[in-house]
């Protein structure tokens, strides 16, 4: 996956950049990295520490360098295994490798070495080099590649390899790579050249492919883009991992980044449907037999179409294969561009905070929640809980309390509007509405500035973007329940438990340790939960 992002405000980054005596935008430049004649560079990120200003301290960011979607994602062995688009030779958007990290917990992260690089182009001698874009990973469970050693299982991936030929039009294709070793070193199949060749008469950049195991079958499925006549994607199968057999065609569904994985209702393993997701989070939930999909609906009842985020950020989101307990957890990338570099970041984007997925029952059907997961609480260092308060009262509460990282909650009844106030970061409620919104002003003024700089012919319908973003908040048994995480450069928030949720990449105010409810001091409150969190990174 590739494509143009939006940017952040250049004058916030900086403003903090000056404020916290970092240096400016140009100080990557010289890093040693930028300058490797390879793709080799993990080992000179060791001297880039995880302290800077701006640096999310539990959302996952490379030590160094540009970072986009996350890839690959595979539990084995107690490791979950976080793959992500990687440009290893600085903070711009560049050719990619897979950069690697494992976790025992999800929160605290170790980065390994690069896991897959660009390579020597194996379809035309004066081709550039194959980037390696997006894709996904498996446990080869029952020794398919045979290629197993001892007792720790293979490793298969299977990515996107980027490719343009003579006549300079792209034509990607899927190529795949193993690992006999937890997924420190891989070997390329083939020496690089395609698993699944580029497919004439569909899209030119047909990619991402998402892999799932099928244990009823002892099989693999895979589910990609490919576009054409009917927007489709395409959904192939194996049993040996080399040879993908073609099932059928779902059209109108193709976008980047397609995941599709089985799901159970209300937490009953015997009551699974499958759900179809895209990198913007719409989704579909409906039954598939093997050849055929039947979907129940992409759209509510009012027509607007089925997305489990509603923020202005979060893409590109995948879940990790084969975690135990079938638990369903994924991880998004938060968009931004030039807020880190331009606050002299060595790094540059960040991922999500790692959510775990459920199907349940609604009065309007089913629908997909997500909610971070448990092992948070391994981050908490102070916890403070009131109940049956006003928000006045609240208020009196929360001013003794000076959290920089943050995740709270709070359970109100909906009776008129106010304004969530967390370190200057603030979120509104609309009673009459039943919605929460919020207002990322940096972020449309930059997407504002950058259309402005299009061609004209780019320009003749004007521009579309708005500031506010509106969270859907309907009652629950009279009441409403946010969630809200707030990092040095972000802010996640969660209703009713994962009914809904929504991303930011915003930057709270250094100066500012404060929480408050603002305009409606006698609203009551239910319950109130504040939890300080600790870095996830080392101490050096």
């Amino acid at each position: 996956m590739n494509r143009i992002i939006r940017t952040l405000s250049a004058s916030v980054a900086m403003a903090l950049s000056v404020a916290s005596g970092f240096a400016a935008p140009q100080a990557d430049a010289n890093a040693p990295w930028v300058k490797s004649p390879t793709y080799d560079t993990f080992p000179l990120y060791a001297s880039v520490p995880y302290d800077q200003a701006l640096r999310p301290q539990f959302h996952f960011t490379s030590r160094a360098g540009w970072i986009n979607d996350p890839n690959g994602m595979v539990y084995l062995d107690g490791e979950w295994h976080l793959f992500f688009q990687h440009f290893a030779k600085g903070n711009a958007n560049g050719p990619k490798s897979w950069g690697h990290a494992v976790s025992k917990d999800l929160m605290n992260w170790t980065q390994l070495p690069h896991a897959l690089n660009p390579y020597k182009n194996v379809k035309w001698d004066k081709g550039n080099d194959h980037a390696i874009w997006s894709g996904s990973a498996v446990v080869d469970v029952h020794n398919a590649l045979g290629k197993q050693v001892g007792d720790v299982k293979t490793l298969f991936a299977m990515f996107t390899a980027t490719h343009a030929g003579e006549d300079k039009k792209s034509a990607f294709f899927q190529v795949g790579a193993y690992s006999t070793d937890r997924g420190r070193t891989w070997t390329m199949i083939h020496d690089g050249k395609p698993l699944i060749d580029h497919l004439v008469g569909f899209d030119p950049g047909q990619r991402d492919p998402y892999m799932i195991y099928l244990p009823d079958t002892k099989s693999y499925q895979m589910i990609m883009e490919i576009g054409g006549p009917s927007h489709a994607v395409r959904i192939w199968k194996s049993t040996d991992l080399l040879k993908w057999d073609e099932i059928c065609d779902i059209p109108e569904k193709s976008a980047e980044c397609i995941n599709m994985h089985t799901m159970p209702v209300d937490g009953d393993p015997k009551n699974l449907k499958w759900v179809i997701y895209n990198a913007g989070t719409a989704y579909e939930i409906g039954d598939f037999d093997g050849t055929k999909w039947t979907g129940f609906g992409s759209k509510d009842k009012d027509g607007r179409p089925l997305k489990f985020e509603y923020g202005d950020c979060y893409y590109a989101a995948q879940t990790f294969n084969q975690a135990p307990d079938n638990r369903v957890v994924h991880i998004g990338w938060l968009r931004s561009e030039t807020l880190f570099p331009d606050a002299g970041m060595p790094f540059n984007q960040q991922l999500s905070i790692p959510a775990e997925m459920t199907l349940r029952t609604t009065p309007d059907g089913l629908r997909v929640f997500r909610n971070p997961v448990k092992e948070i609480a391994s981050l908490y260092i102070k916890t403070d809980k009131f109940e049956n308060l006003t928000a006045e009262a609240a208020n009196a509460k929360l001013a003794a309390l000076k959290p920089e990282l943050i995740d709270m909650s709070f359970t109100f009844v909906p009776a008129g509007d106010f304004t969530l106030s967390v370190r200057g970061l603030k979120v509104g409620f609309r009673a009459a509405k039943k919605e929460f919104f919020v207002t990322n002003q940096a972020r449309h003024d930059a997407e504002k500035a950058r259309f402005e700089k299009l061609p004209p012919d780019k320009q003749a319908n004007g521009f579309k973007g708005s500031p506010i973003r509106l969270v859907p908040a309907p009652e629950v048994d009279g009441k409403v329940t946010l969630r809200v995480l707030v990092d040095r450069a972000s802010m996640e928030l969660f209703v009713n438990d994962g009914q809904a949720a929504a991303s930011f990449v915003m930057v709270p105010d250094p100066e500012n340790r404060t929480i408050a409810f603002e305009g409606n001091p006698a609203m009551k409150v239910d319950s109130l939960v504040v939890n300080e969190l600790k870095s996830a990174w080392p101490a050096k």
